[in-house]
Parts: structure tokens; sequence; C-alpha cells
């Protein structure tokens, strides 16, 4: 059975989705949040030096958080059954994708002035989601 270590920072955003993957398959793994202090260091040695990653059984390493997710839905069995099922997952997933950089602001910094101009201009598309 794999060892599978999600290493990120300390907040949700982009590696929440592979997080409640691994509780719904009830699949073990590290959650791994590193600081920025943590992180500086190792992040010449990941792909694209960017964060989430997924090491698995230590040395295998998978990054950009949704290769990382379907990745692990392949894995546990949580991929389509027909093509048809498999479009649409991606589907829903390069929505959540867009809809994550739309957001971006609320994360990165909380600047009130761009939260609201954020949701102003991208509200029908937020909606239309959900």
């Amino acid at each position: 059975m794999p060892e599978y270590k999600l290493s990120y920072l300390p907040i949700r955003y982009l590696a929440e989705p592979a997080r409640l993957i691994f509780h719904y398959a009830q699949e073990e793994f590290e959650d791994e949040r590193l600081s920025f202090d943590e992180w500086e260091p190792i992040k010449q040695s990941s792909p694209f030096n960017t964060l989430p990653l997924l090491t698995i059984n230590g040395h295998q390493q998978i990054g950009q958080s949704m290769t990382i997710f379907r990745y692990l839905a392949k894995q546990f069995g949580l991929d389509g059954g027909t093509d048809f099922e498999d479009a649409h997952i991606n589907c829903v997933a390069e929505y959540f994708r867009e809809m994550m950089e739309k957001a971006r602001p609320f994360v990165r910094f909380w600047n009130r002035g761009i939260v609201e101009e954020t949701v102003v201009s991208n509200g029908s598309f937020f909606r239309k989601g959900f």
C-alpha cells in the first residue's frame, strides 16, 4: 500500500480538495503543513517550485493541485466509469480551478476594496456554479 504525504502551507485553499479525497476514500496520509520559512529551502527541489506537493512512498512527487486531485481520484476509484463521466468530472474540476483563480484575492490578501471588486465583477460566475 502506498504511503502518501501531502505538503502545503498552513491554509486550506489549493490542498483542501486533496485532503477531502483522502478522507472520503478513507486513505491515510501525512498532512504536512509547512510554514513559509520551512517551504523556502525545499522550494527549488519541488516540481515547478510550487505547492501543493504529493509525495508517494517517499520519493515520487506530483505537483499542481488539479493533477494531484485527478491522480488521487483514479487511485481510489473515484474517476468516471465511462468517457462521458470522465469528461463531466473534468468539466467540474476545471470550473473549480477557474473559481479558485477568481477567489485568489480572498486568500492572498484581505483587502476590502479588492475583495468587493472581485465579488462584484465575478458574482454571476460564482453563483452559476452553486
